[in-house]
This record gives C-alpha cells, structure tokens and sequence, in this order.
C-alpha cells in the first residue's frame, strides 16, 4: 500500500512537471471548451443587438414614410433633412468591418435617439394638424344659403338701395327665394337671434375668440340664444325683413368687431354665383 501512495504521488507529480501528453491533452481540451463556449455567448449576444439594429432601421423607414406621407398632405416638414457634406471621390472592393459589440450598441444608440427625434416632429405635426383641422371647423367656409342662390351686391363699397348715396356694404348678399332655407357657413354657438330695426330678423353665430358670423333680412328664426350649431346647420330662413329692398340674405363676417370679406373664406365656392 506504501508502494501505491508514493507511485500515484510520483505520477501526479511527473505529470505536473513533465505535462504528461494525455494530461496536456485533457488541459487543451477544457481551454477550448471554455473558449467556444465564450465565443459562443458573444456571438449570440452579436446576433441580438445586430437583429435590435435592423428593428430600428426597420422603425426609421417607416418613420420617414410616415412624416413624407404626412409632409405632403399637410404641407407641413416633418423634419428638417441634414444636409450631407460633399464625399470625396472614393472606391475598391469592399472589405465588410468586422462588427463588434461597442459598435453594435453605438448604431443602436444612434438609431433610438434618432426615432426618438422623429416621434416628436410626427408628433408636432400630428398637433399642427389637429389645431388647423379645429380651426378648419370653426372658419366660415360654407355658403350660408341652400340651393342655387346667387351673388347680389359684393363686399365694399357700393349705392345705398334706398338712394342715401355712396355706402359701404360690410358682408356678402345673396338672392334666392322666400323662405330658403339659411346655413351656419361653421360650427359655433348662436349669441344673438332677435329683430333689428335695418337688419331684420337677425341671427349671429360666434365661431370661437371674437369671430362672428350674422344672418340679416331672415323670414323666421330656427335657433335660440346660446344654442350650439353645426357646419350646415339650418339657422332661419330667408326673407326680406328690416331695410331690404327685396327676398336675399345679408352675409356678414366680423373679427374682433371688424367687418372681413367673406368671399376671403367662400372662396371658390362663389365663383357660379355672380349674376
């Protein structure tokens, strides 16, 4: 048994010293266990930040889509583009850089502060385009009158009709038969509907701020005081009531107490409804 002890520890102890083939064998063996087990760990790590880098680009084009698409219906930039420097002439055979994992995590940060860049100018865009949509809404952009009525006397200066000599006509008149029906030109909210001695019976629509909207010579009313009313929504119908020479209805639009062309919101709308 003493024989045995002393030859396994002289056998440990030549191994050590002299690397006995089979124990260098085990030891190199072990080393490139590790080692492939740590290759393999990086370049499963590689292969996840590479597959978040192509999500990013993958969320950037779809971000450049959106902001073009949303550019060009709205008029709005969605972004200022950067100017690029002028390259250089260049040119050889590529030669792809190895990726490494500070690369990798470098392109993923450059790539999130990027979308995160264009989120807000989307989401600006998104904001302008909800602001011009409301303020859209509350423009009088309709023609007040329903049916084929026409244009009488413009905006400006013109003969008073009861002979008083030159005057200034502060709104739009249009002709059509007794009793057709009169439209809220937008969305407001009704602050007056009474007689006026010149006017007649008289609606007027606030359309938010000091912007205001007034239905002059009406037949009859169809709105009360303080009653909300929709784009197209039907506010009395037309007649000849207070100063009027005949059936037709007084348009008028006014800011902050200033009488504004309302051809400047119809816009086209007028261009069959001259005489």
């Amino acid at each position: 048994m003493t024989a045995i002890f002393f030859g396994s520890a002289i056998l440990s102890w030549l191994s050590i010293q002299l690397r006995l083939p089979v124990v260098q064998e085990l030891v190199l063996s072990m080393q490139q266990h590790e080692t492939r087990q740590a290759e393999q760990f990086v370049k499963g790590n590689l292969q996840v930040l590479a597959a978040r880098v192509g999500e990013l680009q993958a969320q950037m084009v779809q971000l450049d889509g959106l902001g073009q698409r949303l550019s060009e219906k709205t008029g709005v930039a969605a972004g200022k583009k950067r100017e690029s420097a002028k390259a250089e002439p260049q040119g050889g055979p590529f030669v792809p850089a190895p990726l490494s994992e500070d690369s990798l995590r470098q392109e993923i940060d450059r790539l999130a502060s990027q979308i995160q860049d264009k989120s807000l100018a989307l989401a600006a865009v998104e904001t302008r385009m909800r602001e011009s949509m409301v303020r859209r809404e509350f423009l009088p952009t309709t023609l007040p009158v329903a049916g084929g009525a026409r244009l009488g006397s413009s905006f400006g200066p013109r003969i008073d009709p009861f002979g008083r000599g030159r005057a200034i006509h502060e709104g739009l008149d249009f002709v059509a038969p007794h009793g057709t029906p009169i439209l809220a030109a937008a969305g407001g909210v009704v602050v007056n509907a009474s007689y006026h001695p010149e006017f007649g019976n008289l609606v007027e629509v606030n359309h938010g701020g000091e912007l205001i909207t007034r239905y002059a010579h009406l037949s009859s009313l169809s709105v009360q005081v303080g009653s909300p009313v929709r784009r197209g929504q039907q506010v009395g119908t037309l007649g000849t009531t207070g100063r009027s020479t005949g059936p037709h209805l007084h348009f008028e639009v006014k800011e902050n107490g200033m009488a504004l062309d309302p051809a400047v919101f119809l816009g086209t709308q007028l261009a069959s409804r001259h005489r």
